[in-house]
C-alpha cells in the first residue's frame, strides 16, 4: 500500500548499471539532488549467475567463485564512480549494491527506504509497447514513488 506522498523528493535513487542510458539518469539524478538538497542513493543490482554456471566448476574448479569475485569487484568500481561524480558535484551519495532479481531488488530497496523518486534509465524503443514492456513498466505497476525515465 502506498504512504502519503510529499510534494519535494527529500529521498533520491538512482538505479545504475554499466548501460548509458544508466549514465544519464546518475546526471539527472545529481542533478536533482543537488538542487532540491535530497539524499541520494546510488543503487546497483546484482543478479544472480545463470544456472549453468553452477556446471563450470566441474570443468576448472574454483571459476564459477572467481565469476562472482569479479562482477563484485567490477560493480563496486561502478559504485565508486558514481559516488566520485556525485562528490565533485557537491553531492554526498551513498552507495548500494543489492543482489536478487533487477526488479524486485529495486522494489524491495524503495519500499524498505521510503523512497520519493527513482531515477532510472530508460532504453529507447522503436515503439511504446517495446518500452513499457520492460523494467521500467514492471517496476512503475508495483513501486508507490515517483519515476523519472530518463533518456
Amino acid at each position: 500500500m502506498c504512504g502519503k506522498r510529499t510534494s519535494v523528493y527529500k529521498k533520491i535513487v538512482v538505479a545504475l548499471d554499466e548501460s548509458k542510458e544508466a549514465e544519464r539518469a546518475l546526471e539527472s539524478a545529481i542533478e536533482l539532488a543537488g538542487q532540491l538538497k535530497s539524499d541520494l542513493t546510488i543503487l546497483t543490482v546484482s543478479e544472480p549467475l545463470p544456472s549453468y554456471a553452477g556446471f563450470i566448476d566441474s570443468e576448472m574448479p574454483g571459476a564459477k567463485q572467481k565469476l562472482l569475485d569479479e562482477r563484485n569487484a567490477f560493480y563496486c568500481q561502478l559504485q565508486k564512480q558514481g559516488i566520485e561524480r556525485a562528490t565533485a558535484a557537491g553531492i554526498q551519495a551513498k552507495g548500494v549494491i543489492v543482489e536478487g532479481d533487477e526488479v524486485q531488488s529495486i522494489l524491495n530497496h524503495l519500499t524498505s527506504n521510503r523512497i520519493d523518486l527513482l531515477v532510472i534509465g530508460r532504453r529507447h524503443h522503436s515503439t511504446m509497447s517495446q518500452f513499457w514492456g520492460g523494467t521500467l513498466r514492471a517496476i512503475a505497476e508495483k513501486s508507490c514513488c515517483s519515476i523519472l525515465g530518463v533518456y
